[in-house]
This record gives structure tokens, sequence and C-alpha cells, in this order.
């Protein structure tokens, strides 16, 4: 039915983390090399390795994870991808319960049955190219489910009618 890749300023923004990673890298080997006694203050500090280590793995991260679609809209299921996951998360339309979505905000969350339970998948809707086309293809297919929509203050709700 549907593939939405994320928008091309977060791939850019991941490379742009690993550049700024490389930099610092290639600065404290530099200084290691020419002048090893000048490691004696920060760069010798944990903090500053774990600091590097943790931009070199957030930044491989967001631009690997951009190679591949933020969501799916298929047939079956819909399979959505959110950076801040290790793994993606397939969501078959049978198991859906609802949506949640701030009126005027960039957050979608979708709640599923799991045989663990009931659990959510939240998405950033600004990374996602084409969101109008996103949002417009999950809620008709939800509505032939016969989901209704329903609003609480500025939350905005698709869920089964009851």
């Amino acid at each position: 039915m549907g593939t939405f890749t994320y928008r091309p300023w977060v791939r850019r923004a991941g490379l742009s983390i690993l550049i700024v990673a490389a930099l610092a890298t290639a600065l404290i080997l530099f200084v290691q090399i020419v002048r090893p006694s000048a490691l004696f203050g920060w760069a010798r500090e944990p903090f500053v390795w774990v600091y590097i280590g943790a931009l070199w793995v957030g930044g491989l991260k967001v631009f690997t994870g951009t190679l591949l679609p933020i969501a799916e809209v298929g047939e079956d299921a819909i399979v959505l991808r959110p950076l801040h996951q290790m793994r993606k998360s397939t969501v078959p339309w049978t198991s859906i319960r609802g949506t949640e979505q701030i009126i005027g905000g960039d957050r979608l969350i979708v709640y599923h049955d799991t045989p663990r339970g009931m659990r959510f998948v939240a998405l950033n809707l600004n990374l996602v190219k084409g969101r109008r086309d996103f949002l417009a293809m999950i809620e008709s297919r939800l509505q032939r489910m016969s989901f209704e929509e329903r609003i609480v203050e500025r939350s905005r709700y698709l869920s089964r009618r009851t």
C-alpha cells in the first residue's frame, strides 16, 4: 500500500554527528601522537571517551536507521521503525486497539495487543516524508475497520466503536 522514508535532513543529521565524532577522535589521537604529555588533562578523562563513544553510537544509529523506511503500510500489517528503538515493530491491523495524536502535534502513538498484553509504538511524525499521506492512509484503513474518531481536549483518538 505505501512506503514512507525518513526526511532527507534526518540522514544528514546522523552524518554530521559522525563527522563530529570522527573529528574529536582524530584530534585526541593527533595530540597523543604529537604531544603525549598533553594527554595528562582532559583527553585522559573517561567521560570524554564515553561522550565520544556515545556520539559514534548515536550517529551510526541515526545514519544507518535512515537507510530503511520509517514506515510501511501493508495489507496485513503496518511496520514502524522509530529511531529511538533498536528494532522495527510490525503491528498487524487486527491487533491495533487505537491511535493517539496530539492535535497539531508531532507524535503518533499506536496501541496494539501482543501475547504479553497491550503495548504501544510512538513515532515522531516530523521525521516522516509524506506525513499527511501516511496519516491519511492509516486513518482510512482504521475507519474501514470500524474505528471512530474521538477528540478529548487536545488529543485525537481513533479507536474501535464500543
